[in-house]
């Protein structure tokens, strides 16, 4: 079974990366995890492709990339998929896990905005009925950064924690457990020795290591009873797109590490807005029995 805490804890979004290719048999294992791997939606189909720079760059170059600046990779990874109900959230999943599979190979990467997929799609010649939905670059870094895990503001007495020990810098932006976790309520923060003792401790100090666009850290969760609910904050997001991404990684990052320490996991889409009293600017996204 794959290490999900220590691949999250060094997991990094990288800008730079060398010329050093990687092996093609890497990208045919991470195709072959992906194709095993638990979907966030099942039903739904993706197909993953790996394309060598020389293949696309030029051709995806002002189409993709944050405020149309490409990032210079040796290779580029497309998550194609059928629409249907939550795909989008669905693909932010998959995208993800193939990143941390590739992490267990030592292989950086890093996720790339587009607007228009068709385009994309176009321009590279791919022959299909499916839609682009994630674009992530894979190499290997020029530089090597790692993250820090502050779970609460104060760090009282967890310092101890697994999941402090193997950490360093640098993570303090990160928003603390008790931002972005509620106890039973919108704005009743979580207590943290509470989410320890029902084995949620490790979940969300790993969840709120996902990436999401700016780093903004969009999600939010409320600790009902027997489940998590998430919502998002989509005024601080760009587009729908990027909240439905971002939902889909935190749903990974939450599921892996509940699936490991509690039970398996489920997301459930089917929830009421207005039972949680959440703000208008938030979306709630779904629900995770435990």
């Amino acid at each position: 079974m794959m290490d999900y805490k220590n691949l999250i804890i060094n997991s990094k979004s990288v800008r730079s990366f060398k010329e050093k290719e990687v092996e093609q048999r890497y990208f045919d294992e991470i195709k072959r995890y992906i194709e095993t791997s638990k979907v966030l939606v099942p039903g739904i189909e993706t197909e993953l492709n790996f394309f060598d720079k020389e293949e696309v760059f030029d051709k995806i170059e002002g189409l993709a990339g944050y405020n149309g600046f490409l990032i210079d990779a040796p290779h580029y990874m497309f998550l194609l998929s059928d629409k249907d109900d939550n795909y989008i959230e669905n693909a932010g999943y998959i995208a993800e896990n193939a990143r941390l599979k590739a992490g267990e190979f030592k292989i950086d990467s890093c996720w790339i905005t587009f607007k228009d997929g068709k385009k994309i799609i176009d321009s590279v010649g791919i022959n299909t009925d499916k839609e682009l939905v994630a674009l992530v670059a894979f190499g290997y870094a020029e530089e090597v950064s790692k993250k820090m895990l502050k779970a609460t503001k104060t760090g009282e007495n967890y310092s101890q924690s697994e999941m402090e020990k193997a950490l360093s810098e640098p993570a303090s932006d990160r928003k603390a457990i008790e931002e972005i976790v509620f106890m039973n309520k919108w704005g009743e923060s979580a207590d943290i020795e509470e989410l320890e003792t029902r084995a949620l401790l490790d979940a969300f100090s790993y969840a709120r290591l996902a990436p999401s666009a700016l780093n903004i850290q969009p999600w939010r969760f409320i600790v009902d009873g027997g489940k998590v609910v998430l919502a998002v904050d989509k005024d601080a997001l760009e587009s729908e797109y990027e909240g439905k991404i971002a939902s889909g990684i935190v749903m990974l990052y939450f599921g892996l590490i509940v699936d490991t320490t509690l039970m398996d996991s489920k997301w459930i889409f089917d929830i009421d807005q207005k039972e949680y009293n959440i703000p208008e600017e938030y979306r709630v996204v779904g629900y995770c029995n435990i």
